[in-house]
């Protein structure tokens, strides 16, 4: 029901708050016909003011993110050359802003570390991305039509969306291989929960319900 749905929300909040203790906010879409719920708490580092408080929209535009963009400054001041106006000091905004300019090639300008997530109702896609070296962690399930995602395993559990089983081939793998087994694949030890893997971007389709993941970036090697 609608009312168990948001208790479960606010309890995930609750637990999401040791992560970011500042402020903690949820917002809901319907788009395709699908609920859309992108929770975030937020441990406040650039622009302290309630105008970064996130999810933080713009248009048809919402992000939620995780990390710090080192050179937002300066890519902020590419963005003002091309004319665009800001409202807040955050980097926050620089990521969405550098979306819509750029699109999925915007990830390429960024240095930092970052686990975000942009709701682009345009294309009615979900845009996932995470660092070029997995700084900040990202998990996901995608089965049965129904998608999540977190910066932790135990925020799936707490929403009682889905029953999460045992990988038990995961844990034969550590008590055999080892922690040297841990990061051989994205397998982790729930089934069907994955690590989403560093320098990628994910696109959730919103009316097919596909999500393809890629590669946006790859070590040169001499």
């Amino acid at each position: 029901t609608k009312h168990n749905l948001e208790t479960k929300i606010n309890n995930t909040l609750r637990l999401m708050s040791s992560r970011g203790p500042d402020h903690q906010k949820y917002v809901k879409f319907k788009v395709k016909k699908k609920q859309i719920n992108l929770l975030h708490s937020r441990l406040s580092i650039i622009d302290l003011q309630k105008r970064s408080n996130q999810p933080f929209k713009i248009g048809n535009y919402t992000i939620i993110f995780n990390g710090e963009i080192y050179n937002y400054l300066e890519l902020k001041k590419k963005l003002i050359y091309k004319g665009i106006k800001f409202k807040t000091e955050s980097d926050t905004e620089v990521l969405l802003q550098m979306y819509k300019v750029y699109g999925l090639n915007f990830l390429s300008y960024l240095e930092g570390m970052w686990a975000l997530c942009i709701l682009d109702k345009k294309k009615n896609q979900l845009i996932i991305s995470r660092d070029r070296f997995g700084e900040k962690p990202l998990y996901f399930f995608h089965k049965n039509n129904k998608f999540f995602f977190g910066s932790e395993i135990s925020y799936f559990f707490n929403s009682n969306l889905f029953d999460p089983k045992i990988n038990f081939k995961k844990i034969q793998d550590y008590l055999y291989f080892g922690y040297k087994s841990l990061n051989k694949s994205e397998k982790t030890f729930f089934k069907d929960i994955e690590i989403f893997p560093s320098s990628s971007i994910g696109i959730f389709d919103l009316s097919s319900g596909n999500f393809k993941i890629k590669k946006y970036w790859m070590p040169e090697i001499n």
